[in-house]
């Protein structure tokens, strides 16, 4: 399919960017993107005017308040397609059902919960949505992680997690708490994993398997 050559250099400069957070300059943009000085200012320009980019003082840019805009509404698109496959898995299991994002390299957000609508034990699992958790401790942040290409620090819980397809740990983040997940990506290249945290017994390599068909349900969807 043919592209735009305008908008695929601005998307670029974009990526460009938001990869630097001590920010880059008009000249380092133009040497990213390999054009004269000229076309990388009305790339600038343009992103500027969106307030995708923003300019200090000191002439270096980052990402500006558009972006927040963007992604707030990517977030909202994002649980409002994932809420009916979370249910189902909640609904089958037993178990709350929860949608985690990773927050940067070493965090997760947990951003939707689904109740099951019956089946569910006494006992209820202190993971609170929007707080963030360190993604190695969990088996939300850990299947997050094992999206990666294997890596010789790996720890054994984030290998065990490839080898078998989802992450399993208990009373890592809460005493007596069970969880299993599977990690996916969404677009834009967010991770995210799909899981079930709960208080009661539960077989992994049981649960396992609908976990997984849930995170698969969300990458038929379009989101993962």
């Amino acid at each position: 399919m043919a592209t735009l050559q305008g908008l695929d250099r601005g998307l670029a400069a974009l990526a460009f960017v938001s990869q630097n957070p001590a920010g880059v300059t008009v000249a380092d943009v133009a040497a990213h993107l390999d054009v004269d000085r000229a076309i990388a200012y009305r790339i600038v320009a343009t992103l500027e005017a969106r307030a995708l980019v923003t300019q200090g003082r000191n002439k270096r840019l980052r990402l500006g308040a558009g972006v927040i805009a963007l992604a707030g509404r990517f977030s909202s698109q994002l649980i409002q397609a994932a809420e009916p496959s979370l249910q189902d898995l909640a609904d089958e299991v037993g178990a709350p059902a929860f949608l985690t994002v990773a927050h940067g390299e070493d965090e997760c957000v947990p951003v939707l919960e689904a109740d099951p609508k019956v089946g569910q034990g006494p006992v209820r699992v202190g993971y609170r949505i929007g707080l963030r958790y360190p993604l190695d401790r969990g088996a939300s942040g850990i299947a997050i992680l094992a999206l990666a290409e294997p890596r010789p620090g790996d720890s054994t819980a984030v290998r065990e997690a490839r080898e078998l397809g989802y992450s399993h740990t208990a009373g890592e983040l809460q005493r007596g708490a069970v969880g299993v997940a599977v990690g996916f990506e969404a677009p834009g290249h967010l991770r995210a994993s799909v899981g079930i945290v709960t208080m009661d017994d539960i077989d992994p390599a049981e649960v396992g398997p609908l976990v997984d068909a849930a995170a698969r349900r969300l990458a038929e969807l379009g989101v993962g």
